[in-house]
């Protein structure tokens, strides 16, 4: 009868080593799914921005996305939308100016900011109320990653 009873412990023993088995497979999958998570929303885009009139004098340049991958959310429209673009307005892009984020009038494809993402042919017109001036710099930066996604040198 002793093996018997031996036999029990041995089989609660085992029992305990599989249900913690089982808690640290789970714990796995769960650390996993959140690190994919993470690192996914820091990936690097491809995209291709031309900045186009960015010269000397110029008091109005245009951000033309040539192809690539979207910028999601990279506007947060306001309500009603507007053609004037601000901090606030800028989401997952923000357009610099010699570092400062641009705040002005702005037109998107020819009308009012009224969508988040700034896909393939859409075309970002800034109207800067100045002139720029030799050496001044122009950077679009996607804000998740702090990713520079073009940066020209007037």
């Amino acid at each position: 009868m002793k093996l018997l009873e031996d036999d029990k412990a041995v089989s609660s023993v085992i029992g305990e080593v599989l249900m913690i088995a089982v808690v640290i497979v789970i714990a796995a999958g769960v650390v996993t799914f959140a690190y994919d998570l993470v690192w996914s929303s820091k990936e690097k885009l491809s995209v291709s921005i031309l900045i186009e009139d960015a010269e000397a004098g110029a008091s109005n340049i245009t951000l033309a996305h040539m192809g690539g991958d979207k910028v999601r959310d990279a506007f947060a429209p306001s309500s009603p939308p507007s053609y004037f673009v601000n901090a606030t307005i800028f989401e997952n892009m923000e357009v610099r100016l010699n570092g400062t984020i641009y705040e002005g009038w702005a037109s998107l494809n020819s009308g009012v900011i009224s969508k988040a993402d700034f896909t393939g042919g859409d075309e970002l017109e800034l109207g800067l109320g100045w002139q720029l001036s030799q050496g001044d710099r122009i950077t679009v930066v996607h804000v998740p990653g702090g990713q520079v996604l073009v940066s020209e040198k007037v």
